[in-house]
Protein backbone atom coordinates (compact mmCIF):
# COMPACT_ATOMS: atom_id res chain seq x y z
CA UNK A 1 0.00 0.00 0.00
CA UNK A 2 1.06 3.45 -0.57
CA UNK A 3 2.33 5.89 1.72
CA UNK A 4 0.08 8.74 3.05
CA UNK A 5 1.99 12.39 3.28
CA UNK A 6 0.19 14.43 6.18
CA UNK A 7 1.33 17.49 4.75
CA UNK A 8 -0.96 16.06 1.06
CA UNK A 9 -3.82 15.70 3.81
CA UNK A 10 -3.69 19.48 5.18
CA UNK A 11 -3.27 20.35 1.49
CA UNK A 12 -6.58 18.70 0.15
CA UNK A 13 -8.22 19.79 3.92
CA UNK A 14 -7.27 23.58 3.41
CA UNK A 15 -8.41 23.88 -0.38
CA UNK A 16 -11.80 22.34 0.50
CA UNK A 17 -12.16 24.92 3.61
CA UNK A 18 -11.12 28.18 1.64
CA UNK A 19 -13.26 27.16 -0.97
CA UNK A 20 -16.20 26.71 0.79
CA UNK A 21 -15.36 30.30 2.80
CA UNK A 22 -14.91 32.16 -0.72
CA UNK A 23 -18.10 30.50 -2.48
CA UNK A 24 -20.48 29.32 -0.46
CA UNK A 25 -20.25 25.43 -1.44
CA UNK A 26 -18.50 22.59 -1.27
CA UNK A 27 -15.70 21.81 -3.84
CA UNK A 28 -16.04 19.19 -6.42
CA UNK A 29 -13.47 16.55 -6.99
CA UNK A 30 -12.61 17.80 -9.86
CA UNK A 31 -12.30 21.18 -8.19
CA UNK A 32 -9.86 20.13 -5.72
CA UNK A 33 -7.36 18.73 -8.22
CA UNK A 34 -7.92 21.47 -10.56
CA UNK A 35 -7.33 24.00 -6.63
CA UNK A 36 -4.35 21.98 -5.19
CA UNK A 37 -2.38 20.28 -8.67
CA UNK A 38 -2.84 16.72 -6.82
CA UNK A 39 -4.21 14.03 -9.57
CA UNK A 40 -7.19 12.66 -9.48
CA UNK A 41 -6.45 9.19 -8.58
CA UNK A 42 -4.31 10.46 -5.59
CA UNK A 43 -7.25 12.45 -4.45
CA UNK A 44 -9.35 10.26 -4.15
CA UNK A 45 -7.07 7.99 -2.48
CA UNK A 46 -6.39 10.58 0.03
CA UNK A 47 -10.31 11.36 0.56
CA UNK A 48 -10.96 7.58 1.62
CA UNK A 49 -7.95 8.03 3.93
CA UNK A 50 -9.74 10.86 5.76
CA UNK A 51 -13.01 9.28 5.77
CA UNK A 52 -11.64 6.33 7.54
CA UNK A 53 -9.69 8.92 10.21
CA UNK A 54 -12.41 10.72 10.88
CA UNK A 55 -11.12 13.88 9.49
CA UNK A 56 -14.05 14.55 6.99
CA UNK A 57 -17.20 13.19 5.78
CA UNK A 58 -16.62 11.66 1.80
CA UNK A 59 -19.55 9.94 -0.02
CA UNK A 60 -16.68 8.43 -2.64
CA UNK A 61 -18.63 10.12 -5.27
CA UNK A 62 -18.26 13.94 -5.97
CA UNK A 63 -17.78 16.13 -2.65
CA UNK A 64 -15.92 15.85 0.80
CA UNK A 65 -17.49 17.76 3.96
CA UNK A 66 -14.75 19.21 6.21
CA UNK A 67 -15.53 19.46 10.24
CA UNK A 68 -15.65 23.33 9.31
CA UNK A 69 -19.19 22.70 6.94
CA UNK A 70 -20.45 20.87 9.56
CA UNK A 71 -19.84 23.44 12.58
CA UNK A 72 -20.55 26.34 10.10
CA UNK A 73 -24.08 28.68 10.98
CA UNK A 74 -27.01 27.36 8.20
CA UNK A 75 -27.17 30.30 5.53
CA UNK A 76 -30.83 31.94 4.95
CA UNK A 77 -31.05 33.83 1.39
CA UNK A 78 -33.10 36.85 1.93
CA UNK A 79 -35.30 38.33 -0.76
CA UNK A 80 -34.05 41.89 -1.59
CA UNK A 81 -36.80 43.57 -3.08
CA UNK A 82 -36.25 46.97 -3.96
CA UNK A 83 -35.56 50.36 -2.34
CA UNK A 84 -36.27 52.22 0.98
CA UNK A 85 -35.96 55.99 0.96
CA UNK A 86 -34.24 57.36 3.97
CA UNK A 87 -34.42 60.65 3.72
CA UNK A 88 -38.27 61.97 1.46
CA UNK A 89 -40.25 58.64 1.04
CA UNK A 90 -40.36 57.58 -2.28
CA UNK A 91 -43.58 55.60 -3.86
CA UNK A 92 -44.21 52.23 -2.72
CA UNK A 93 -42.76 49.32 -4.10
CA UNK A 94 -41.99 45.28 -4.26
CA UNK A 95 -39.43 44.53 -7.10
CA UNK A 96 -37.42 41.45 -6.68
CA UNK A 97 -33.49 42.10 -7.28
CA UNK A 98 -31.50 39.49 -6.27
CA UNK A 99 -31.18 37.14 -3.17
CA UNK A 100 -28.67 38.13 -0.30
CA UNK A 101 -27.38 34.95 1.51
CA UNK A 102 -26.95 35.48 4.82
CA UNK A 103 -26.58 33.39 8.19
CA UNK A 104 -29.69 32.62 10.13
CA UNK A 105 -28.25 34.01 12.87
CA UNK A 106 -28.28 37.41 11.97
CA UNK A 107 -31.50 37.70 11.02
CA UNK A 108 -33.70 35.58 13.25
CA UNK A 109 -36.50 33.28 12.57
CA UNK A 110 -39.05 34.55 10.64
CA UNK A 111 -40.62 36.28 7.51
CA UNK A 112 -37.67 38.36 6.59
CA UNK A 113 -37.22 40.44 3.25
CA UNK A 114 -34.46 43.05 2.54
CA UNK A 115 -34.17 46.27 1.06
CA UNK A 116 -31.25 48.36 -0.34
CA UNK A 117 -31.35 51.78 1.75
CA UNK A 118 -31.08 54.90 -0.32
CA UNK A 119 -30.54 58.63 1.30
CA UNK A 120 -28.57 59.33 4.18
CA UNK A 121 -31.04 60.00 6.84
CA UNK A 122 -29.93 57.32 8.60
CA UNK A 123 -26.51 57.69 9.17
CA UNK A 124 -26.69 58.14 12.80
CA UNK A 125 -28.36 54.37 13.26
CA UNK A 126 -25.31 52.80 10.64
CA UNK A 127 -27.58 52.59 8.18
CA UNK A 128 -25.50 54.18 4.91
CA UNK A 129 -26.80 54.46 1.11
CA UNK A 130 -26.57 51.07 -0.73
CA UNK A 131 -26.38 49.06 2.45
CA UNK A 132 -28.84 46.12 2.71
CA UNK A 133 -31.51 46.38 5.68
CA UNK A 134 -32.93 43.08 6.92
CA UNK A 135 -36.29 43.44 7.87
CA UNK A 136 -38.93 41.48 9.40
CA UNK A 137 -42.57 41.57 8.56
CA UNK A 138 -44.76 42.89 10.76
CA UNK A 139 -47.48 45.38 11.08
CA UNK A 140 -46.63 46.50 14.58
CA UNK A 141 -43.77 48.00 16.22
CA UNK A 142 -42.44 49.80 19.69
CA UNK A 143 -41.41 53.12 19.79
CA UNK A 144 -37.38 53.48 19.05
CA UNK A 145 -38.03 50.56 16.68
CA UNK A 146 -36.41 51.32 13.09
CA UNK A 147 -39.31 50.86 10.66
CA UNK A 148 -40.27 50.34 7.39
CA UNK A 149 -43.60 52.93 7.26
CA UNK A 150 -46.19 53.53 4.89
CA UNK A 151 -48.02 57.06 4.58
CA UNK A 152 -49.59 58.98 1.76
CA UNK A 153 -48.66 55.75 -0.52
CA UNK A 154 -44.91 56.22 0.33
CA UNK A 155 -42.28 54.30 2.34
CA UNK A 156 -39.86 55.46 4.44
CA UNK A 157 -36.83 53.77 6.84
CA UNK A 158 -37.77 55.42 10.45
CA UNK A 159 -36.78 55.57 13.88
CA UNK A 160 -40.71 54.80 15.14
CA UNK A 161 -41.57 57.79 18.05
CA UNK A 162 -45.23 58.92 19.22
CA UNK A 163 -46.95 62.33 20.64
CA UNK A 164 -49.10 60.98 23.43
CA UNK A 165 -50.78 64.10 23.56
CA UNK A 166 -51.56 64.79 20.36
CA UNK A 167 -52.07 61.34 19.20
CA UNK A 168 -49.70 61.31 15.96
CA UNK A 169 -46.84 59.39 14.95
CA UNK A 170 -43.61 60.45 14.71
CA UNK A 171 -40.77 59.14 12.52
CA UNK A 172 -36.91 60.41 12.98
CA UNK A 173 -34.39 61.12 10.90
CA UNK A 174 -30.65 59.81 12.73
CA UNK A 175 -28.94 62.05 11.05
CA UNK A 176 -26.99 65.04 13.04
CA UNK A 177 -28.22 67.62 10.52
CA UNK A 178 -31.99 67.69 11.66
CA UNK A 179 -32.70 70.71 9.48
CA UNK A 180 -31.76 68.78 6.21
CA UNK A 181 -33.68 66.10 7.71
CA UNK A 182 -36.28 66.94 10.16
CA UNK A 183 -39.18 64.69 11.50
CA UNK A 184 -42.44 63.44 9.88
CA UNK A 185 -45.68 63.73 12.08
CA UNK A 186 -48.43 61.66 10.75
CA UNK A 187 -51.74 60.99 11.49
CA UNK A 188 -51.88 57.80 10.50
CA UNK A 189 -49.20 55.47 9.01
CA UNK A 190 -49.04 51.60 7.85
CA UNK A 191 -45.73 49.57 9.08
CA UNK A 192 -44.57 46.69 6.99
CA UNK A 193 -41.84 45.81 8.83
CA UNK A 194 -39.11 46.30 11.40
CA UNK A 195 -35.38 46.52 10.49
CA UNK A 196 -33.10 43.47 12.94
CA UNK A 197 -30.14 44.56 10.80
CA UNK A 198 -27.93 45.99 8.17
CA UNK A 199 -24.99 44.93 5.99
CA UNK A 200 -22.56 46.76 3.89
CA UNK A 201 -22.39 44.37 0.71
CA UNK A 202 -18.64 45.29 -0.47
Amino acid sequence: MRRIDPSKKEIIAEYIDKHFCEHDEIPSVRDIVEGTGIPLSTVHRYLISMREDGSLDYSGRRTARTKLMEDAAPIHALQVLGTVACGPGQEEEQRFIEYIRMPESLVEKGDFFALIAKGESMIGAGIFPGDYVFVKRQQTANEGDLVIALFDGKNNLKKLGFDQKNKKFILHSCNPDAKTYPDIIVDELQIQGVVKGSYHKH
